[in-house]
């Protein structure tokens, strides 16, 4: 809200008429409603007593203060920055308490502020950093209660990052609920927080179980765009990312399988017999490897259900009567090495 509104809100409350108000503060009805038009703004001078007459805080008079935007607020940290080098720790300190009791609902700038303050001490940039504790966090704790849940997990983040540094692991994890359990953020910060309380074992398994994860929703995802690229008749963008899901596929150890899989979508939309029947003869021949992941060095702390893929005889046939009878791959018919390859 503009300080325009918040005078013309808080006028009506009181009962004045925009010629009432300008004779209490001497200036012209008009300036009153430039005011709260939005078309000027009142003379400092009058601040004080435009808030004592409306009965309010200059607080909230002013409170078109409390909302900055992002360029705004790189300004205030390019300038704490400069000030951390020219003035010291202590005068930037200062000038960051006086510049939050000025814009106090601001709480992006209250974290960003409360993060440049921390990381500095954190390298030893002042004499004696615990006597900021109590402040830096009870600023953190302001933008851990705003209503945007990036700015609540941001500070939830410095927070956990303030304990688990003070090896105080149960108030760590306190705020670690503020993350959802299926954030992989979450899943990092348990594992970091394992690995701080000597529970290796478990750590490995919550940062291999992101790992995972992380590969499941990428394969998605390329999935995803490869089907609306070949939609758009765009073959050659859809083959560039099958190559990429391919790389990703062997990157997580994912097995042969899953690395030649995208690819065959892109040869049967393009209706290339020899290309179709490279990608489908390596299929077949990979079927047993799509459990691989499970032998993988980089999931040994993981729990799988089975150590092998037990319907891999029923993948096989199934991936043949598809070959056979799918109309998609109707293009095949009469090419020897297909009609021997399916035939088999």
């Amino acid at each position: 809200m503009n300080i325009g509104s918040v005078i013309k809100k808080y006028r009506k409350e009181a009962g004045y008429t925009q010629e009432e108000m300008a004779n209490r503060l001497g200036v012209t009805t008009p300036a009153v409603n430039k005011w709260e038009n939005g078309n000027s703004k009142p003379d400092i001078e009058l601040l004080s007593p435009i808030a004592r007459l409306l009965h309010i805080s200059l607080d909230t008079l002013l409170s078109f203060q409390e909302k900055l935007t992002d360029f705004e607020i790189g300004e205030f940290i390019q300038k704490m920055d400069k000030m951390f080098s020219e003035e010291g720790y202590e005068k930037t300190y200062q000038w960051a308490v006086n510049t939050i009791k000025k814009y106090p609902n601001c709480n992006l700038l209250i974290w960003q502020i409360a993060v440049m303050l921390d990381s500095r001490r954190i390298i030893g940039e002042c004499d004696n950093p615990d006597k900021y504790d109590e402040q830096i966090n009870a600023w953190y704790e302001i933008a851990l209660n705003d209503e945007e849940e990036k700015i609540q997990h941001h500070a939830a983040d410095s927070l956990f990052g303030f304990y688990l540094r003070k090896k105080d692991y149960a108030m760590a994890e306190k705020y670690l609920r503020y993350f959802s359990d299926y954030d992989p953020v979450k899943k990092v910060k348990m594992g970091q927080l394992y690995m701080k309380q000597g529970k290796t074992e478990d750590a490995y398994e919550k940062l291999e179980d992101v790992v995972f994860s992380t590969y499941t929703t990428l394969n998605l995802t390329f999935g995803t765009m490869i089907t609306q690229a070949l939609e758009e008749k765009n073959h050659e963008y859809a083959k560039y990312l099958a190559k990429k899901m391919s790389i990703l596929a062997n990157v997580f150890d994912m097995g042969k399988y899953h690395e030649c899989a995208a690819m065959l979508n892109v040869v049967v939309a393009e209706k290339d017999v020899k290309g179709t029947f490279q990608m489908a003869k390596q299929l077949l021949e990979n079927v047993d490897t799509m459990g691989d992941f499970r032998e993988s060095k980089l999931y040994q702390h993981m729990k799988f259900r089975d150590t092998e893929n037990p319907y891999a005889k029923e993948m096989k046939k199934a991936l043949l009567e598809g070959f056979r009878t799918e109309e998609e791959f109707s293009y095949m018919n009469g090419y020897e090495p297909w009609d021997q390859f399916i035939h088999e």
